[in-house]
């Protein structure tokens, strides 16, 4: 388009400047026109000059509109690329920063113009662990777990009301409970002049809080460290020479710094440079390493010498140049003379430390060994330098560390000094090495535990001589005392060991009210004593013995006494077991008392018990037998039970026995038919059940015979009276029923007849009203409207009437209904009658009854708006419906807090159209409770009422089953 356009724009040029040319060469003049004149060649060249011209000229100007619009193009192209390229450095960038945002430990923050969060980048969990959710919305005092201080909050509220840049440092517990410290930075936001809110950045500064607290901290404890302690400080320029020492004003030792500052250490005490002492000293500063306890000597202006130990570390400026040194002096003048002594004690020391029988150890206050003899080494099977550092829990049985860990707390707190206590150790085999461990303390100036040490001697031999000999005792023990049965020894007639079961038999609650008791104090028979006889060897027998004994405390036990001659102690003595037989001679006592009183019972009872055998025989029999069929018992055993069965019941009765005797039937209950021995036709109501041996088996069955000829009887006269009855039953229902239909359509009819005359009265009664009321005078109005009244009334009574008589004809049809929830839906309908009144209610939720539903709706709806009439007058009115139980009947209850009545009067509560209250104060017919009364009776309940005049009435009714 460009290039089109550059096109028409040469074109119209050279056309106008041709035009020009031919308007202005129509007048030359001159030497030209006298050349064209005289030359028309010349003429013609001069006339073509003007075209060459203009074509010259146009196409000049057509190359430089062409490039203008190629170089127009070539601008446009490098554009649009410029700006695609822009586009994508901008996005990245924006990726770029977002991604910064997101992994700095700085984060973003926004708020709104009332100064709650509007955004908050997520880099505030990973570095402050706090949740960014939980603080958009919120201002930022009012976020949870605030540490920082009132006086920052109203600061911070004060600039930015202002409007002004902030920087608060605000304390506050992240999600881990811990208190962080948090810098907020931000600026104030406008949209034009109106302010929109603030952005800025936050950043965790609690590190950096902490370093800064850590840091005076440490400069605190430096001041006091040298105020404290009788040690130097010193300094050295990278020359070693000192530049500034410090120690404590109250240092006995006190080296001027006039002679000290710009000296070396050497030349304060006068060696050379190579000496031996010094040589590996000033090689270690050349080299710029740090040193410790470096001891040398030196001697004071006042003639002492000392001995002085050093420990210093190199110093570099912040270009990592070496500057110098600075460290610590301390006076060791004291300890390197006792070393001295100690070298000589050490080396007494050791030598009897190795040399010792027994095992010796040195721990330290946390328990670790420090060294050990080879004796105590052996003793767990290593060598000593194996148990170097170990611990002596480590070594210690698991089962005595915590004993061994509590007499070791008590030394290292100061409570004892030493203890001695056998304990056991793991042999590096895995085996318990037993020893006698006695361990003392050492301790220095301050009472402090230094070390301690522990001489250990091994008793495992001792050890496991006493188990085996324990646990030989134990066995034997164990085996007497479990015994059920009571061990006793005597000699010469009195006790001298007892186990436990003998305590429990002669009735003793402490072994030493046992031991040295005569026997005759306990046997009630002595005329034969046991004592040892004089011919009696070892193990010898003697015969069994049945005593009674008799307890301290009253009681008498049967027992069975067998004896033996043996050695115990320094004689030979009885051991006698003495078994108690009280409850088997009891239980064989009451077996023979139950057989007496079982086959009395079985003897005298009038049913027949018997017994069969798997064929069906009888193998029992009581004398109830002969008494029903005269037949003997003794005739009778062996004989099939069907035999005796009429003919008609035989393969029934059989089918039933064989039942019960394959356990198909584990009870069979039936009627059989028998003739007895007079031939007479009896009913017997047979029970039978299978009998099982030990393993299961069936042997037989055993029952009962019932002899149920005279119900037999009466059931048959009762069905035939029955019939009868059901006959005229069925005469009556059906006169009943014409007679109740008849009377439902004389109530109808009576209804409708007595409805005609009442319309009529009422009409005409609104006809003269309405026709004659300018002339009616107020005792006329006042006659015709009780007329109307009456005749309302009058026809309501008809139609409670009509319902009194349906609800007594409707018959019944109970179904399980819950009370409680229809007296609520009661309530909630008279509540909208009057929605003004206060109205309270205590309804117990869950009381049923089978009754009719719809009959119970009648009742209760009847009491419910009796209750809510008859407390209308009362500020609050209250309704209560509940449960009560009297004598085994539930009486339900519906009370309220209404004018009451008399109970002189309660009597005629219940009679149709009677009222104890005016019907000008409460409007109503009468025949409501009487509906109720009737309901009530048809379910078979009463009803009564219970009241005070002004408090309240109650009505509680029951329904039968």
């Amino acid at each position: 388009m460009s290039i089109l356009l550059a096109a028409v724009g040469a074109t119209g040029v050279a056309a106008l400047l041709v035009r020009w040319w031919q308007h202005h060469g129509v007048g030359i003049s001159g030497p030209v026109a006298a050349v064209a004149s005289s030359d028309p060649s010349a003429s013609a060249t001069l006339t073509a000059i003007p075209w060459l011209t203009a074509a010259i000229f146009g196409a000049a100007v057509l190359a430089a509109l062409v490039l203008l619009g190629f170089r127009y193009l070539r601008t446009y192209h490098f554009a649009s690329e410029f700006a695609k390229r822009a586009t994508r450095v901008a996005e990245f960038n924006q990726s770029r920063l977002l991604d910064f945002v997101e992994q700095s430990s700085d984060w973003l923050w926004e708020t709104d113009r009332e100064h709650h969060f509007t955004l908050i980048s997520s880099g505030i969990r990973s570095v402050a662990n706090m949740d960014p959710d939980t603080l958009v919305g919120q201002a930022p005092w009012e976020l949870p777990g605030d540490e920082t201080d009132a006086n920052t909050w109203r600061n911070l509220k004060l600039r930015m009301a202002g409007h002004q840049n902030i920087s608060v440092l605000v304390s506050r517990r992240d999600l881990s409970d811990e208190v962080r410290h948090l810098e907020f930075i931000g600026k104030p936001l406008f949209d034009g002049e109106l302010f929109i809110g603030y952005r800025g950045i936050g950043r965790d500064i609690t590190q950096r809080i902490d370093a800064e607290r850590d840091l005076r901290t440490s400069e605190s404890r430096f001041r006091t460290l040298i105020e404290t302690f009788f040690d130097w400080y010193w300094e050295q320029d990278a020359q070693f020479r000192f530049t500034r020492v410090l120690t404590s004003p109250n240092n006995p030792i006190q080296l001027g710094e006039s002679e000290t500052l710009g000296q070396t250490r050497w030349q304060l005490v006068g060696a050379s440079e190579t000496a031996p002492e010094w040589a590996e000293h000033i090689a270690t500063l050349h080299a710029h390493e740090p040193f410790d306890n470096f001891i040398y000597q030196r001697t004071l202006p006042n003639g002492r010498r000392v001995w002085f130990s050093i420990t210093g570390r190199p110093t570099f400026d912040s270009s990592g140049r070496f500057s110098g040194y600075r460290g610590v002096t301390r006076d060791v003048t004291q300890e390197h003379e006792t070393r001295h002594a100690l070298i000589e004690s050490e080396a007494r020391y050791r030598t009897t430390f190795e040399q010792a029988p027994v095992g010796i150890t040195n721990a330290n206050p946390e328990g670790c060994i420090e060294s050990a003899n080879h004796a105590f080494a052996q003793m767990l099977g290593g060598d000593p330098a194996s148990l170097i550092g170990r611990t002596l829990k480590e070594l210690t049985h698991p089962a005595d560390r915590d004993e061994d860990i509590k007499f070791f707390s008590a030394l290292k707190d100061g409570r004892i000094d030493a203890y001695t206590r056998e304990k056991r150790f793991v042999h590096l085999s895995g085996q318990d090495v037993w020893a006698t461990v006695a361990v003392s303390a050492l301790r220095d100036e301050a009472g402090d535990l230094r070390t301690c040490i522990g001489i250990t001697q091994d008793i495992t031999a001792r050890v496991h001589a006493e188990r085996q000999r324990h646990a030989v005792e134990e066995r034997y023990r164990r085996l007497v005392d479990v015994s059920p049965d009571g061990i006793i020894v005597h000699r010469d007639a009195r006790i001298i060991f007892g186990n436990r079961a003998a305590l429990t038999i002669f009735g003793i609650d402490d072994i030493n009210e046992l031991v040295g008791e005569p026997l005759d104090r306990f046997y009630v028979d002595t005329t034969n004593p046991l004592t040892v006889p004089t011919e009696a060897i070892h193990g010898a027998q003697l015969p069994i013995r049945h005593r009674q004994i008799v307890q301290p405390g009253g009681g008498c036990r049967d027992v069975e006494i067998t004896s033996v001659v043996t050695q115990f102690d320094d004689g030979p003595a009885i051991l006698s077991l003495v078994r108690d037989v009280s409850d088997r001679k009891a239980a064989q006592l009451a077996l023979q008392q139950s057989r007496t009183r079982y086959k009395e019972v079985v003897d005298s009872i009038n049913e027949v018990i018997f017994q069969t055998d798997l064929n069906g025989c009888f193998i029992f029999l009581n004398p109830a037998w002969t008494r029903t069929t005269g037949f003997p018992v003794e005739e009778s055993i062996g004989q099939p039970l069907t035999d005796y069965v009429h003919p008609d019941d035989r393969d029934f009765g059989r089918v039933k026995l064989e039942a019960v005797l394959a356990s198909l039937d584990k009870e069979c209950e039936c009627e059989l038919r028998i003739r007895n021995m007079a031939g007479e036709l009896r009913w017997l109501e047979v029970h039978a059940r299978p009998v099982y041996d030990e393993v299961g088996t069936v042997t037989g069955a055993t029952g009962s015979l019932d002899d149920i000829t005279e119900r037999k009887v009466a059931e048959l006269t009762l069905r035939n009276v029955n019939m009868e009855l059901e006959a005229r039953v069925r005469a009556r229902t059906a006169e009943l029923e014409t007679s109740n239909r008849e009377l439902e359509a004389f109530s109808y009819s009576v209804s409708h007849d007595l409805r005609a005359p009442l319309r009529a009265i009422d009409g005409f009664s609104v006809i003269l009203q309405e026709d004659l009321d300018p002339q009616l005078d107020n005792t006329a109005r006042t006659y015709l409207q009780r007329i109307r009244t009456a005749t309302g009334r009058m026809a309501q009574l008809i139609d409670d009437l009509i319902e009194l008589a349906r609800l007594t004809r409707q018959p019944l049809r109970r179904n399980n209904i819950d009370l409680s929830q229809m007296v609520t839906d009661v309530i909630n309908e008279i509540r909208i009658t009057d929605p003004d009144r206060t109205l309270v209610t205590d309804i117990v939720p869950g009381l049923t009854a089978n009754a009719d539903p719809t009959l119970m709706r009648v009742v209760v709806e009847n009491l419910v708006r009796n209750a809510w009439k008859f407390s209308k007058g009362k500020p609050v009115s209250r309704i209560s419906f509940f449960a009560t139980r009297t004598d085994d009947e539930v009486q339900f209850c519906v009370e309220d807090n209404g004018v009451g009545f008399d109970m002189e009067y309660a009597s005629k509560l219940f009679v149709p159209f009677h009222r104890l209250h005016p019907n000008s104060q409460f409007e109503g017919s009468g025949i409501g409770l009487a509906t109720v009364q009737r309901i009530i009776a048809r379910h078979g309940g009463r009803i009564s009422a219970h009241s005070v005049p002004g408090e309240g009435a109650r009505f509680s009714f029951s329904i039968g089953h």
